[in-house]
């Protein structure tokens, strides 16, 4: 957790549909799960969004806002779309720590300060230990590989283009950069990982490899658990991210799992989704929706973000769950 964002989500679609694949996720396992009667414990910013719209389509009634800042908890505790919702002002750490979950919950880890990466991963997979079975636990983690640090110019052979070092005797960027994840990460750091997983496109898997390893490790120690990664997405909003969810199950149950894993978006941090929505006016989404060759009838390239993904194979995959924002005069 850091410093509170202010930044709308109409600035951040990416970030939208990571949500609504969520939610979706959430509403999938519903009915088996009878998740109405769950707690689902998060951060919900100033304004709350995300408890509105799991209260409003899921119909959960036991909620838990956890903030450590007193300004922002303030401002929840005024904004509160619905008086079910119980606003604490402490850490999620502390909280987590302090309370003894007697039934299922869903917990949402949302963190942005990449400094505490590894400690926030433990954290995370520690607690698949410390809930009932048939919970779901949800991350969000920094990926930007500039957070490692930028080494002395004098250090590298060069700062863009290859990946390779300048006879053994200087390090690229992105070398440099995987010494300083490696120590950064500890015994979490994936063996196999190499300079490639260090640039803006790859390093939120690079990421989602440790998180996996901190899980594995973990459920090795409970002999009548699992878990099932149900979605893990990787977008930019400018600011790189990663997320995973995953449902802590006992041993010998099937029906969840294999709901999860049947579901259309089923994904993991081996192969996570990539979110690279464009940004449209409602003309060109309009003509995307209802159009089956776009670019054609458009006669023009929608601009590659950063990660690189086509626009409109984006959008034809999550057309369904791509917001539309709208100016509403009071």
């Amino acid at each position: 957790m850091s410093k509170e964002s202010t930044l709308p989500y109409k600035l951040r679609p990416n970030k939208a549909v990571d949500r609504e694949l969520f939610i979706a996720l959430l509403a999938r396992l519903a009915a088996t799960l009878k998740i109405e009667t769950y707690r689902y414990i998060g951060l919900g910013g100033a304004f709350l969004e995300d408890f509105r719209l799991i209260h409003a389509r899921l119909g959960i009634k036991d909620m838990v806002c956890v903030e450590f800042l007193e300004s922002t908890h303030l401002r929840q505790k005024f904004n509160r779309p619905v008086d079910c919702i119980d606003c604490v002002y402490s850490t999620l750490e502390e909280y987590i720590d302090s309370t003894e979950f007697e039934k299922p919950v869903i917990i949402w880890f949302d963190y942005t300060d990449p400094r505490k990466i590894t400690s926030q991963i433990e954290r995370f997979a520690r607690t698949i230990s410390e809930v009932q079975t048939n919970s779901i636990l949800r991350i969000t983690l920094n990926s930007n590989p500039s957070s490692l640090g930028e080494p002395d110019p004098k250090e590298i052979a060069t700062k863009v283009g290859t990946l390779e070092s300048e006879k053994g005797q200087k390090k690229t960027i992105h070398e440099w950069r995987l010494d300083r994840f490696r120590e950064r990460m500890g015994n979490l750091f994936p063996i196999d990982l190499n300079a490639e997983g260090m640039t803006f496109r790859t390093f939120g898997k690079s990421v989602l490899r440790a998180l996996y390893l901190a899980v594995e490790r973990e459920i090795l120690m409970l002999p009548d658990r699992k878990v099932v990664w149900a979605l893990a997405t990787h977008y930019a909003d400018g600011q790189p991210m990663v997320t995973a969810s995953l449902i802590v199950l006992d041993k010998d149950q099937q029906q969840i799992e294999t709901l999860a894993r049947d579901w259309q978006f089923a994904s993991t941090p081996e192969e996570p989704l990539k979110l690279d929505m464009p940004a449209l006016s409602t003309l060109e989404r309009l003509t995307m929706e209802s159009c089956p060759n776009p670019k054609e009838k458009m006669g023009y390239d929608l601009p590659m973000s950063e990660l690189g993904e086509d626009p409109f194979k984006m959008f034809r995959r999550f057309y369904r769950v791509y917001p539309h924002f709208a100016r509403i005069d009071l």
